[in-house]
């Protein structure tokens, strides 16, 4: 009986040893007998642009690969029709890329790539002679090469608070009939002596006639691009087509502008009115605009002047309640009218002194008084 249940014991450790060591060979993703991938290098992408297909796969580290070897095929991916196109060496890159020159363009000249690898014994996966053992994912389908649009003539424009506003008005004129839309790509410009940031991929515009793009501030969706003014980025706005080609574009630069915020808006005043002075309640709604840090509070004067009658430090505190006294007019006491700015937080020479600095002021809120 203990002879039995050793027996089964080591059949069990065994079944488990065979288990994780086929587990194993198949994790190899340019292993042959890997049944997912076939021995195809993962990841592998593509892009099209005129004339020409650039593809590319990343380093994945394995020991042992010489070379990649790439096949084209034209119009159909008929194994047979697949053509050895380059061999590219292996190295200590972090991505391969290839880029396949002189090819038709447009229409129905479809191209698929596959991308095989030479281990050091010259053995290569998957065996292209071999087309009835391939991987059926051993191919990139629908690229086409393509004439690149034309460049977007970009505008930029600085003329609103926390905002920069890309116009490429009138492209429509010269756009290729094959236009498919706008791609925008941002970075923060670096300051002097650091290292520049890639420009990323902000937004795809899949309509051709959108020509505009506002890089500001969505309070909805909680999206802050500029927090206060005079934050410059880098802007490129590029033209794709149906192919996906893009349009060879320069890189603009943008800056929020030293502008003033918007007035608080939705202001009402509660008046209590006395036999001497009277109490005013003030209420506006917040700034939702990021670099507002305050709110300055005045009283009109029946001659035009302003009287200041206080600050806020907090933009958060929308609420204000004040003690006043009565303004004559014509010979009648009657309680003053109010208003409120909004003040930032970017500080700008005094046009009246320019030793000292002043924080940049909106309009005035809506008046209130006695109604």
């Amino acid at each position: 009986m203990k002879a039995f249940i050793h027996f089964l014991f080591l059949l069990f450790l065994a079944t488990i040893i065979y288990g994780c060591t086929g587990d194993t060979e198949r994790e190899n993703p340019l292993d042959a007998q890997n049944k997912r991938t076939g021995g195809v290098p993962l990841d592998v992408t593509a892009k099209a642009g005129d004339k020409q297909v650039t593809l590319s796969w990343p380093n994945m580290g394995f020991k042992g690969v010489k070379e990649y070897k790439i096949y084209r095929a034209h119009l159909t991916p008929d194994p047979k029709n697949f053509q050895y196109v380059a061999t590219v060496p292996a190295s200590d890159v972090v991505t391969y890329t290839y880029t396949d020159n002189g090819l038709l363009n447009d229409d129905d000249n479809v191209y698929f790539y596959r991308v095989s690898y030479v281990d050091s014994n010259g053995i290569e996966t998957p065996d292209p002679k071999e087309p009835k053992i391939l991987s059926k994912d051993w191919s990139l389908v629908h690229l086409i090469p393509s004439l690149a649009p034309p460049v977007p003539d970009v505008k930029v424009m600085e003329d609103t608070d926390l905002q920069v506003r890309l116009l490429w008005e009138g492209y429509s004129s010269i756009a290729p009939s094959d236009i498919a839309g706008f791609k925008v790509y941002v970075a923060p410009k670096a300051d002097a002596g650091q290292e520049q940031e890639p420009l990323r991929l902000i937004v795809t515009i899949d309509d051709p006639k959108v020509e505009f793009y506002i890089d500001g501030n969505d309070y909805a969706s909680n999206i802050i691009s500029f927090r206060k003014d005079g934050v410059s980025k880098l802007y490129k706005v590029t033209a794709y087509d149906k192919a996906g080609v893009e349009s060879d574009s320069p890189i603009l630069t943008g800056t929020s502008p030293n502008l003033p915020p918007s007035p608080p808006a939705q202001m009402k005043g509660l008046f209590s009115l006395g036999l001497n002075n009277y109490q005013v309640r003030l209420e506006w709604r917040r700034n939702l605009e990021p670099d507002v840090v305050g709110y300055k509070i005045y009283a009109l004067l029946p001659d035009g002047s302003r009287e200041f009658k206080g600050w806020k430090t907090d933009p958060n505190d929308t609420v204000m309640i004040i003690t006043d006294n009565y303004v004559a007019v014509e010979g009648t006491l009657i309680p003053k009218q109010y208003y409120v700015t909004a003040y930032d937080n970017t500080p700008k020479p005094d046009p009246s002194n320019p030793n000292q600095t002043i924080n940049d002021e909106s309009v005035p809120s809506q008046i209130v008084g006695v109604q």
